[in-house]
């Protein structure tokens, strides 16, 4: 039996965060790892992806280039010379974070599945490890939702479309208009996928401002991408080449026709393989149950990052952020509560939707009295770019000048959120700071200072 003194099971960000942490304060550190070293980031999510985007983007582009005076003839697509160039950023990707974590003084990597024979050991293949204090950070797996007749017929999920296909699927029916379906379910389309996207909601992005699904909705619709909202999926089965997706609408029940089906409802916590029972490890299927400190409910044991379900969301930012503040408690016995804001959130879609804090409704429905305000991209940069999609939206309450959160739709929103994040994070939180402030002409900035200014009154 190997003993150390904290075993981290799982090397993706949240993991190899903590580790670090843990061997810097001294302890001797084992980490687990049944896959790629680096986790969903870099090698199956949000990297891959955004290539994956980058590719449909140029495309997109070049296809509009005569709208700019710009004619380049036909656009052809060669699929596996882009997903050749996603496999080898992720494949830096993974010799990058090995490459650091097998750097670090004090650490053992064990590549291998993980399971619990205790609440203190763990079994990987045929050793046997032992540690009083253990960190869960296995991450996130693909989810997928029971439909009949989906064991008997072939399917993609997001780890296929990165990892594995190397043509382009020609007709793809997407189930799930999240950010994983909305996000691959564009980038296919514009590499020539002829796309249908599935969503049980009436709306798009329920969650979000109304004007934001309204908004992208209109945008996928205007680039021949085909909706199907508040559809239940009765059944799905193969005829021949063909995919068939049986879908009921507004009571009306139709066939869908497709090589492909893509399951793109997001992901779940990763351990099924871990036999937490033997462990005493409380887990539903969105998470391992945590508390504030990020304890689980069998002593010495906690978890970060991805595995963990609400409140914390399943974001790169917030896994490092819980994989370094979860030492703090397994190194010092302390109770150190992990805040659970998740701070601001994107999909990278185009327009790329990005928010933070409450909604307008969220707010008034928490009781706050609220000033907004909201400008649309317009004129400047974004008539100059052809990019006079979306808005910036901000919620203040309206007594303090406090943002309480904002919403922006359009070309690089996830790069625009920052300048209200960082509002928000500043002393007292107020919206005075960006109206204050000069923003260069001409930008996309400015509309957000525009949105700030009406927002302030």
């Amino acid at each position: 039996m190997a003993e150390y003194d904290v075993i981290v099971v799982g090397a993706g960000m949240a993991g190899m965060n903590a580790a670090a942490k843990a061997q810097t304060a001294g302890a001797k550190v084992a980490v687990i790892e049944r896959d790629r070293v680096g986790g969903t980031c870099p090698i199956k999510g949000c990297i891959p992806t955004k290539a994956l985007i980058r590719s449909a983007e140029v495309a997109h582009e070049a296809r509009r280039g005569s709208d700019l005076g710009v004619n380049v003839g036909s656009v052809e697509v060669d699929f596996a010379a882009a997903v050749k160039r996603i496999r080898d950023i992720a494949a830096q990707g993974e010799n990058g974070s090995r490459g650091w974590l097998e750097s670090l003084d004090n650490l053992e990597l064990i590549m291998g599945e993980a399971s619990f024979s205790g609440p203190t050991t763990l079994i990987v293949g045929d050793q046997t490890l032992e540690a009083p204090k253990i960190i869960l950070a296995t991450g996130a797996e693909p989810r997928v939702i029971p439909i009949a007749g989906l064991d008997e017929t072939p399917y993609l999920t997001s780890d296929d479309v990165v990892l594995r296909i190397n043509e382009l699927p020609p007709e793809l029916l997407v189930i799930g208009a999240g950010p994983i379906g909305l996000e691959l379910g564009q980038a296919l389309s514009r590499l020539g996928s002829k796309v249908t996207i599935v969503e049980i909601t009436d709306t798009l992005l329920p969650q979000a401002e109304p004007e934001a699904g309204e908004t992208l909705a209109e945008a996928l619709r205007d680039e021949g991408i085909e909706l199907l909202l508040g559809a239940q999926i009765d059944k799905v089965a193969s005829d021949g080449a063909e995919r068939v997706m049986t879908v009921t609408t507004g009571g009306e029940t139709t066939e869908l026709r497709g090589t492909d089906i893509l399951m793109g409802v997001g992901r779940g916590p990763a351990v099924s393989a871990l036999n937490l029972e033997a462990a005493g490890v409380e887990y539903t299927p969105d998470g391992v149950a945590v508390n504030g400190t990020l304890k689980t409910s069998s002593s010495g044991i906690f978890a970060a990052g991805d595995v963990v379900g609400l409140p914390y969301g399943a974001f790169t930012h917030v896994a490092r952020k819980m994989g370094q503040e979860v030492v703090q408690n397994v190194m010092n016995g302390a109770d150190h509560e992990v805040d659970s804001d998740v701070g601001p959130r994107a999909i990278f879609t185009d327009p790329e939707v990005a928010t933070i804090g409450m909604t307008e409704r969220e707010a008034i429905e928490a009781g706050h009295k609220v000033s907004v305000g909201k400008a649309g991209f317009s004129g400047g940069k974004a008539r100059a770019w052809g990019q006079e999609r979306g808005f910036a939206k901000i919620v203040c309450e309206k007594d303090t000048r406090r943002i309480l959160g904002a919403t922006i739709v359009g070309y690089h929103g996830a790069d625009l959120i920052h300048e209200i994040a960082v509002a928000m994070k500043a002393p007292g939180g107020l919206i005075d700071p960006v109206v204050d402030s000069f923003h260069i002409h001409p930008t996309l900035g400015e509309r957000v200072a525009d949105a700030a200014a009406q927002a302030a009154g």
